[in-house]
């Protein structure tokens, strides 16, 4: 969903409202008034005035992926360093790659600084009510924590699903070495199983 349309403020047409400005009157504040009537005066007039404003400023709807820290400024950088893209991708000469480079780094330092400053306006002006945003904007999205269930429809497979996600089964362990009876097998002689002859270079045992 587009958001709604809002003036673009900085192609008001000044010489056109300072004209009308000249024509517009506030009637003075009514005599003892009661909270309820100074408020009703204030937005009478306030209203008239947003509406003179805003009859002479154009109105822009920002697609869905517009940011708010995205200017002028930033869309001339974009567009000179796409046009070196062009050009280097046409003639690939050591001029036309620096000069891509040095656009290329001067977009994105330029992207760098707009975007700390607006996270820096956010946080001087945060109120009560965006401070759970400003939380949101910092951290940044929690992971998921339910899995998807997208093969499951029964109670039975749900709760399956749920266990084998939050207690996955361990793997299991391997096998125990055991030695078998190898039939077709030799015996040893008496020889073969008699105990080596002590080294001569061995010292005897002491007492």
């Amino acid at each position: 969903m587009l958001p709604p349309p809002t003036p673009h403020w900085a192609l008001l047409d000044l010489g056109a409202v300072g004209k009308a400005l000249e024509s517009f009157t506030i009637l003075p504040c009514p005599p003892k008034p009661t909270p309820s009537s100074l408020s009703r005066w204030f937005d009478i007039f306030s209203t008239r005035l947003t509406s003179l404003l805003t009859s002479h400023a154009p109105s822009k709807r920002p697609c869905s992926r517009s940011k708010p820290w995205w200017s002028p400024r930033l869309l001339s950088l974009r567009r000179e360093y796409h046009k070196f893209a062009r050009i280097s991708r046409l003639d690939p000469s050591p001029l036309n790659w620096s000069n891509v480079t040095s656009s290329r780094r001067t977009y994105f330092k330029a992207i760098a600084t707009a975007k700390k400053t607006h996270w820096s306006d956010f946080l001087s002006s945060a109120t009560p009510r965006s401070l759970w945003t400003a939380k949101r904007f910092a951290f940044g999205r929690p992971p998921q924590r339910f899995p998807h269930l997208p093969e499951a429809s029964d109670p039975a497979e749900i709760a399956e699903t749920l266990l084998d996600h939050f207690f996955p089964s361990k793997p299991p362990p391997p096998p125990l070495l055991r030695l078998t009876r190898y039939e077709d097998y030799t015996p040893l002689t008496s020889e073969e199983i008699s105990l080596p002859s002590p080294n001569p270079r061995t010292p005897p045992p002491l007492d």
